[in-house]
């Protein structure tokens, strides 16, 4: 017997997002080290900001070219940009990448033509989009670990259930008595409630939000959506359960006629 589970694939996939995880965490760790090690400027000419978010503390200050805001692109080029734009079909320019990363107030503040120096409010508000996109970075390894303790466990416990039918079915009916029938009915019974279980456990997981600091949330059901765009299913381990609860059915519907017959 082969079912069709897409349990597997569901995992490989949180595995190849865990990766890319991994990589974008310590993209951004370089950079905030490199950022931490750019010289600021002293300002010169009326001083500005950046007024809401993260990047409030951005400023527009002086007047020239700024060799450590190029600095800071080329950091956040080397390290963070690679991960960013590496599921991007349309190219977008280094500028697009940091709006996208560490919010447009941060890009504008950085861009060659913005005649400003780097300042220690300018500074000190890329550092601060850093930490939020690290913190958020930080939530989706955590959903991640939960998906892939939850694919895992429905797995496991499904593999046992189709193992045991597979090993039950080498012996037809007709060569089984009426205990053995009733015994493997009850078995089948057993796996059905197995089956609400797992399927319980899911649906409490998909409702469930994960954070860090409770400052920043992702709920389960954001990231599954995410996760198996594309796949055959949109839910592997609900369609998979369905799957097998009619496998159950099926055996104990031909269990059942054997047992008419012989009473």
């Amino acid at each position: 017997m082969t079912v069709e589970t897409h349990i597997r694939q569901a995992i490989d996939r949180v595995h190849e997002e865990q990766a890319a995880i991994d990589g974008k965490q310590a993209a951004y760790r370089r950079f905030v080290t490199g950022v931490e090690g750019v010289a600021v400027e002293t300002p010169t000419g009326q001083r500005g900001g950046l007024r809401t978010g993260p990047a409030a503390t951005v400023a527009a200050s002086s007047s020239g070219g700024s060799n450590s805001r190029q600095q800071v692109r080329e950091r956040f080029a080397e390290t963070v940009r690679p991960h960013s734009t590496a599921d991007v079909d349309d190219p977008e320019t280094l500028l697009e990448t940091i709006g996208v990363e560490l919010s447009e107030q941060v890009a504008m503040a950085l861009a060659p033509q913005n005649m400003t120096g780097f300042t220690a409010n300018l500074k000190q508000g890329v550092l601060s989009e850093a930490a939020q996109r690290r913190h958020e970075l930080r939530a989706m390894e955590r959903a991640l670990d939960r998906e892939e303790a939850s694919l895992v466990a429905a797995n496991d416990a499904i593999d046992e259930l189709l193992a045991w039918i597979v090993d039950a079915n080498e012996t037809a009916l007709t060569d089984c008595g009426f205990e053995v029938l009733r015994a493997r009915h009850e078995r089948l019974d057993g796996f059905h409630d197995r089956c609400g279980t797992i399927a319980h456990e899911r649906q409490s997981l998909l409702h469930a939000t994960t954070s860090v600091d409770a400052q920043v949330g992702i709920t389960q059901q954001e990231l599954v959506n995410c996760l198996y765009d594309g796949f055959p299913v949109a839910y592997p381990v609900l369609s998979t359960i369905v799957r097998v609860k009619q496998i159950c059915d099926e055996c104990q519907r031909a269990i059942r006629a054997h047992l008419v017959r012989r009473v």
